[in-house]
């Protein structure tokens, strides 16, 4: 269902009062380069900005505000997470001075090869297969 006109009218007015926008310049190619890594990363480019300056500046959206994956994506192309999985997710981030979507990408990457690692040693020659 659309939002009604008063819907639209009260977003607008909020919006007018209590939300900044942020830009900066930069080489086209920079540009598309970075939309690039914010879909490899599984997040849109406001997603990973948003997510820089609030690191930057100590405060983090709660974990009710934490958009996982990205927010245009059709139904089942997102994730949801416990919040304490969430939580810990944005501590972690923080502490590595990454985005929390960059930081869930690499995490999942770096288990993805872990598991691949311990796949191959079992099918290793002179290992007896658990299977």
């Amino acid at each position: 269902m659309a939002p009604s006109e008063a819907k639209k009218r009260a977003n607008k007015k909020y919006q007018a009062k209590n939300i900044a926008s942020l830009a900066c310049r930069v080489k086209i190619d920079q540009a598309e380069k970075f939309k690039a890594y914010c879909a490899n990363s599984g997040a849109t480019s406001n997603a990973v900005l948003k997510d820089f300056v609030l690191n930057c500046i100590g405060e983090q959206e709660s974990p009710q505000e934490a958009v996982i994956g990205p927010p245009a994506a059709p139904a089942g192309g997102g994730i949801s997470l416990p919040s304490d999985t969430i939580k810990a997710a944005q501590e972690a981030a923080k502490a590595a001075g990454e985005a929390v979507p960059v930081f869930i990408a690499r995490a999942v990457e770096t288990q993805a090869q872990r598991d691949e690692i311990g796949r191959r040693m079992k099918k290793a020659p002179g290992k007896k297969s658990e299977a």
